[in-house]
């Protein structure tokens, strides 16, 4: 799954850039967007790591201002807030997670709060490329990636994401997209004995969505 959302993320790029090549021979015009806008997304998440290896729903919600700095590129500041779904541990968690008189659910829970920037090019006046980095604040729960887990519950879990999308300016309002980001979720990693273990959570996330912008 984890290299099948890349290889999607991948040709996503290769297919913005052959669009590139197509409009090199316009003539100069102002392509890059400013203003405000506010993005909505839908898609799938991913986890492969630790007591978490498998995919559910997502969704996310943005909002911000962009600044157009030349004819093509735009910078962008920007909050947001993105589920990144519920998944199932592993068999093997649950059942040492049960074998120490564990009781509670053993689904994952990640949600949180996102604040960044964004680079956009707009290398034809339809076609774009975004570039989208910046800190997510993580809320959720989830085994503990150790050989007794316990269960975790963590707020205001300061880690970072970053993402690579490609879209269709619709109008002067409307634009859709694809994106592929990267969500940083590693709690409390400890070095017992020379190695690392503990109660540590490790849920990194990986989503692939599709989204839809509207431009004030």
């Amino acid at each position: 799954m984890k290299k099948t959302l890349f290889t999607i993320a991948l040709a996503v790029a290769g297919a913005a850039g052959a669009a590139s090549v197509c409009a090199q021979d316009q003539a100069p015009v102002q392509k890059a967007r400013q203003g405000w806008y506010v993005d909505g997304g839908l898609g799938v998440s991913y986890i492969g790591k630790g007591p978490y290896n498998g995919s559910n729903y997502a969704g996310s919600l943005t909002g911000g201002y962009r600044w157009a700095v030349s004819d093509e590129l735009s910078i962008g500041a920007e909050l947001g807030y993105v589920y990144l779904g519920k998944q199932d541990a592993g068999q093997s968690y649950r059942d040492a997670y049960h074998a120490k008189g564990g009781t509670s659910e053993t689904r994952s829970d990640l949600r949180g709060g996102t604040l960044g920037a964004a680079l956009r090019w707009n290398f034809s006046p339809e076609w774009y490329m975004n570039l989208r980095a910046g800190v997510f604040d993580a809320h959720g729960s989830g085994l503990s990636d150790s050989h007794d887990p316990v269960r975790r519950t963590f707020n205001h879990n300061i880690g970072y994401y970053a993402g690579l999308g490609a879209g269709w300016d619709i109008n002067q309002h409307w634009s859709v997209g694809v994106s592929y980001d990267y969500y940083q979720v590693n709690r409390d990693r400890k070095m017992v004995n020379g190695q690392w273990d503990g109660t540590r959570v490790h849920m990194d996330t990986q989503t692939l969505t599709a989204s839809a912008e509207y431009r004030f």
